[in-house]
């Protein structure tokens, strides 16, 4: 309506402008005009819808670069991470074998010296003099085999590194003055340097002012697996409730000093058989039954140790112990045959220690 009295408006204009007294040169003017305005309408349209194309062309290429990006971001995130899981595998590999090869060293040097009595002190001792057997076990592998240890009470200082913990206290050493019997420590420094092994390198017998630690032996160091990670001993298969300095060695005592990986969590096995001299294809059963300590109360518990391995000169056999702790094997070659056995969780830990080895001789 609007458009039909805008064009009758200019009509009139012109009308009265030129004074058109001929209708038809009047009628086709108006259609021109007419013509021209919708022309003008249409090609306002056109713009305006030509517009928001363009607009929504934009925003579909800006969404798409947007979206292009975004999987060039995740892309190269999944790459950093990669990236970052290879170093982390790189370093703990690295880790391994240079822990593997610590773990050699102090095997080495205790192959090296094996023969090397363990009652020739290099200091000089004083007092009544004790022997004890003593056995250690690193996480990987025994370090040092049942060994008697003769000894008296000697200074310790020489042979002790700082305390690496926030617990240490000022120390007034441990010189032989201290002591009026010789203590598991004593044993055990005994035992070491008689195996060719020093200290730093082969093991860290850290000063507490409080009382001795030992941190590390043959690489194997606290905390390397766990937080509860490190080094404990029993005597008897009895865990003392004082440090190493702290408890006077017996004649005769047995004493077991391991690498725990889960700290009082870790099964200390032991290990029977049902016989030691077979023949060839006859059956032998091995138990193995592990003992560890709850660390509040220090009450004992006693369970079969299920789920290990049993090894024979070192390499693992098809028998693993059931719920009772208990496997049977067959062995299709005379020979001597020495039995021991590891035991792997579900994360991929070694979480007993070990027994003392038994032999077994098959005819």
């Amino acid at each position: 309506m609007y458009m039909i009295k805008h064009i009758h408006h200019i009509l009139i204009c012109m009308g009265e402008s030129h004074k058109m007294k001929d209708k038809k040169k009047l009628i086709i003017a108006s259609v021109a005009v007419l013509i021209i305005l919708i022309g003008g309408i249409i090609f306002k349209r056109y713009n305006s819808i030509n517009s928001k194309v363009t607009s929504k062309n934009t925003r579909v290429i800006q969404e798409e670069q947007k979206g292009s990006n975004f999987i060039e971001e995740k892309k190269e995130e999944k790459k950093k991470k990669e990236k970052k899981k290879e170093e982390v595998k790189k370093k703990e590999e690295e880790k391994k074998e240079k822990k593997k090869k610590e773990e050699e060293t102090t095997s080495n040097k205790v192959k090296q010296n094996s023969n090397i009595s363990s009652t020739s002190p290099k200091k000089k001792e004083v007092g009544n003099k004790k022997t004890v057997y003593i056995r250690v076990e690193g996480y990987n592998k025994t370090f040092i085999p049942r060994t008697k240890v003769t000894t008296g009470v000697f200074d310790l200082n020489s042979y002790l590194s700082p305390a690496t913990g926030s617990s240490a206290t000022a120390s007034k050493g441990w010189g032989a003055d201290k002591f009026k019997e010789p203590t598991n420590a004593h044993a055990l420094v005994k035992l070491l340097e008689s195996k060719g092994l020093n200290k730093g390198s082969d093991y860290d017998f850290q000063d507490y002012g409080w009382g001795l630690y030992i941190a590390m032996i043959g690489g194997n160091r606290e905390f390397d697996y766990r937080s509860t990670s490190g080094w404990m001993y029993r005597v008897n298969n009895v865990l003392p409730n004082v440090g190493c300095q702290g408890r006077a060695i017996k004649d005769g005592e047995e004493i077991l000093w391991y690498f725990g990986a889960y700290g009082f969590d870790t099964l200390v096995t032991e290990m029977s058989v049902s016989t030691k001299t077979l023949k060839v294809g006859e059956p032998i059963t091995v138990t193995l039954n592990g003992i560890k300590n709850e660390i509040n109360t220090w009450k004992e518990f006693r369970e079969p140790a299920k789920g290990a391995t049993i090894y024979a000169n070192g390499s693992p056999l098809k028998a693993v112990t059931d719920n009772f702790g208990k496997a049977t094997i067959k062995f299709s070659k005379a020979g001597t045959y020495k039995l021991s056995a590891e035991r792997i969780n579900s994360s991929n830990l070694k979480d007993l220690v070990r027994p003392e080895p038994i032999t077994v001789i098959v005819k």
